[in-house]
């Protein structure tokens, strides 16, 4: 029986890659047509920028920078693994190019997107950083290859990376809720997902390295998936809505962004160091801040 030749301890094939079959040869050799996809590499990307971004709450001077770059990097790759995940997926094309009309009017994810390649490509990314009357730093993006859009502005960097996060994460829940069979393939593995996708007995055998036939048993559909789905990880959308709801974590737990409001002498500072003639002189470009901040609070009195 098919349940006493998974309890016997029948070696299955475990579903964790991106697709769950190993080569196209083998799909052409065994007639499946099917390959089952999932947003879990795309999801590892997105947890992997909240770490770098929990990092870039813990340290200072070059280390920020350090764990900035790992967080550009990450980041970015969210939506490049969607994609190559989803190549294959049918509607995945028009569904995907409706999210990007929607990216290319967002200011600031488009400066994120192409940040990342600043980062990897052209050198350092511009920023200025200090420390706060409350106790730690607090940095600012400098506008210098890239234009600074207003959503970043005067915001500390790590506040706008975790709206850009929260963002990404929405982007990979509203993928799940409209293509839940496509995102996760132990959701697939169900009498809905067989009728969603159209898949076969037979694409399932291959899948998870079972001989053909090897399902043709006297069981109802949805006992032989609940055998299956124990080979199966399921995909963490508990991790992809918790971050699209803005409930990011590091560590030592909830990131706490509370802290981190504006800051006039940084937000100064960030500024004459965007302006050319200060550029190269970020002694002249902080002198010049400080004075401005003392006569604003001068002039307030």
């Amino acid at each position: 029986m098919f349940a006493e030749g998974l309890l016997s301890g029948r070696s299955l094939h475990s579903l964790c890659s991106t697709t769950l079959v190993k080569t196209n040869e083998f799909c052409k050799r065994v007639g499946m047509p099917h390959v089952f996809t999932s947003l879990r590499h795309a999801t590892e990307k997105l947890l992997e920028a909240e770490y770098f971004l929990g990092r870039c709450m813990e340290v200072s001077g070059p280390y920020f920078q350090y764990e900035l770059n790992a967080f550009l990097s990450a980041s970015r790759n969210v939506t490049f693994v969607m994609q190559s995940s989803m190549s294959k997926v049918s509607g995945f094309s028009d569904w995907y190019a409706e999210k990007q009309a929607e990216m290319r009017t967002d200011a600031a994810m488009r400066f994120f997107l192409e940040l990342r390649n600043v980062s990897q490509k052209q050198g350092p990314v511009s920023y200025v950083g200090g420390s706060t009357m409350k106790g730690g730093y607090t940095y600012r993006f400098v506008e210098d290859r890239l234009r600074l859009p207003p959503e970043v502005m005067g915001n500390d960097i790590r506040v706008s990376c975790a709206i850009h996060l929260v963002k990404l994460g929405t982007l990979l829940f509203d993928f799940f809720k409209d293509m839940p069979f496509d995102a996760c393939p132990w959701r697939a593995f169900s009498e809905d997902g067989m009728k969603a996708l159209d898949f076969e007995w037979s694409d399932v055998e291959a899948a998870v390295g079972l001989a053909p036939g090897w399902t043709n048993v006297d069981l109802p559909a949805e006992e032989k998936f609940k055998h299956l789905r124990k080979e199966i990880e399921p995909l963490d959308i508990c991790a992809i809505e918790r971050i699209a709801s803005n409930d990011l974590r590091g560590d030592s737990g909830p990131l706490d962004f509370s802290h981190m409001g504006a800051d006039g002498l940084i937000d100064r500072f960030a500024i004459h160091m965007a302006d050319a003639g200060l550029r190269n002189n970020p002694r002249a470009a902080f002198l010049r801040s400080i004075g401005e901040r003392i006569n604003k609070i001068e002039g307030r009195r």
